[in-house]
C-alpha cells in the first residue's frame, strides 16, 4: 500500500515521501482492519444471532467448544496473569458470581431484545415484573385486615352459607374471638356439602391449617413456600402478633403476569388507565398500590414516598400528617389527589386530577 501512496506524497513532502508513505499506509491498514474486525467480528455475527438465535447457537457450539479446548492453556495463563496484576494493587480477582449479569444488566438486555423484536412486549413486561418480584414483601401485596372477610369459629350453618353466597372469595380465614387470632382457613366449596344436611354444623369440621407469615416475608420466598407446602392462602402477621391481612397465591401470580383477568377480577393497572374521564380525572380506590399508580400514570414517586406508605390512601395520609377529612387534597407526582370517601379512618376513594401545566410553571 505504501508504494501506491508514495507518488502523491512526493508532491507534498518531497524526499520524506518514502517514510511518510509507510506511516500513512500503517494508519490506513489499521483503520481498515479495525473496521473489518468490528463489522465482520461483531456487528454482522450479532445481527445474525439475533435473527436466528437457535440455528446460530447450534452451528457455533462445537467450534467454540473446540476453540476452548485447544486454547485452554493460554486462557488459564492469561487469566492468572490478570488476577495477579489485580492482587498487586490489593484488589480481589473477580469470582464466578461477579462475572454473571446483574439485575440491572439483565433489564438492559431484555429492553434491547424487545427493541430488536426478539421478544414480545408482553414477555418483556413479565420479565421486568420478575426482576422486581423479590423486592416485594407480603405486607405490600396483602389484602389489609380492614378489607378482609373472615368467619368466626362460632359461626352457624346459616352464617357460613350466607358468606358463601354473598362473598367472592374461595377461601375464608376462621378466627377465634377476634380477627387477630386466626386459627384456620375454610374452603368455601366445602360448604356445599352441608346445604341440605341435617347433621349439626361445626366449622371445625371443615377448617384447614393456615400458613402464617410476617409482613417482611419476601414475595419470592413466600411463593416458594406456598408451592412446596401446597397451600394457596396465608395470613400476614404484624410485628405485634396481630393480623395485618391475608394473601393468596393468586395475588402473587397476578404480580408476576400483570393481573389475571376473569369475570370477577380485573388487572388493577388497566382499571386505573380505563377509569380516566375525558379531562383525565380518575376516581381510584384508596388501597391502590403505589406501584400500580406509578405504572398507570407513567410517573415516578420519590423513594421516601414508598418508605412512608404502600397504598395511595396511605400516602395521602402520610403527606397530610393526620387522618384526612373528606375534601382534603394533596399533590402527588404532578396530580391533585382529593379525598372523596372514607371508611372509618381509612381513605376509601380519592379523585385524581392532573395539575395544569400553567400551575406547575408558576410554582417553579
Amino acid at each position: 500500500m505504501a508504494h501506491l501512496i508514495e507518488p502523491g506524497l512526493t508532491m507534498l513532502v518531497g524526499s520524506f515521501a518514502p517514510a511518510a508513505s509507510h506511516a500513512v499506509a500503517v494508519a490506513i491498514a489499521f483503520a481498515l482492519i479495525t473496521m473489518l474486525h468490528i463489522v465482520l467480528g461483531e456487528l454482522a455475527p450479532k445481527g445474525l444471532a439475533l435473527q436466528y438465535p437457535e440455528g446460530t447457537s447450534l452451528w457455533v457450539a462445537r467450534p467454540i467448544k473446540g476453540f476452548f479446548v485447544l486454547f485452554r492453556g493460554p486462557i488459564v495463563l492469561l487469566n492468572g496473569i490478570g488476577n495477579g496484576v489485580l492482587r498487586l494493587f490489593g484488589l480481589p480477582p473477580a469470582s464466578g458470581h461477579e462475572l454473571v449479569h446483574s439485575v440491572e444488566e439483565l433489564r438492559l438486555l431484555v429492553t434491547g431484545m424487545q427493541q430488536a423484536g426478539v421478544v414480545e412486549a408482553s414477555e418483556a413486561r413479565i420479565a421486568a415484573r420478575a426482576f422486581n418480584f423479590g423486592d416485594l414483601t407480603a405486607g405490600v401485596l396483602m389484602t389489609p385486615r380492614t378489607e378482609m372477610d373472615a368467619l368466626p369459629l362460632t359461626a352457624t350453618r346459616e352464617q357460613a352459607l350466607e358468606y358463601a353466597r354473598s362473598g367472592t372469595h374461595s377461601r375464608l380465614p376462621i378466627y377465634d374471638g377476634t380477627p387477630d387470632n386466626v386459627v384456620g382457613v375454610l374452603r368455601v366449596r366445602d360448604l356445599f356439602k352441608i346445604v341440605d344436611s341435617t347433621v349439626p354444623f361445626d366449622v371445625r369440621q371443615f377448617m384447614r391449617e393456615v400458613l402464617m407469615v410476617p409482613e417482611s416475608k419476601a414475595a419470592d420466598d413466600l411463593l416458594d413456600e406456598m408451592r412446596s407446602s401446597g397451600r394457596q392462602f396465608a395470613v400476614v402477621i404484624d410485628e405485634y402478633g396481630g393480623t395485618a391481612g391475608v394473601l393468596t397465591l393468586w395475588n402473587l401470580l397476578s404480580v408476576l403476569v400483570g393481573g389475571i383477568v376473569t369475570a370477577d377480577v380485573a388487572d388493577d393497572t388497566l382499571e386505573i388507565i380505563a377509569s380516566a374521564e375525558a379531562d383525565g380525572t380518575r376516581e381510584l380506590d384508596g388501597l391502590t398500590r403505589l406501584e400500580e399508580f406509578e405504572e398507570a400514570l407513567r410517573i415516578t414517586l420519590a423513594p421516601e414516598d414508598h418508605d412512608d406508605a404502600d397504598t395511595l390512601g396511605g400516602l395521602v395520609m402520610a403527606r397530610l400528617g393526620h387522618v384526612p377529612e373528606t375534601g382534603e387534597e394533596v399533590e402527588i407526582g404532578g396530580y391533585h389527589v382529593r379525598v372523596e370517601e372514607k371508611d372509618g379512618h381509612r381513605v376509601a376513594r380519592v379523585r385524581v386530577t392532573r395539575v395544569p401545566v400553567t400551575s406547575q410553571t408558576e410554582e417553579a
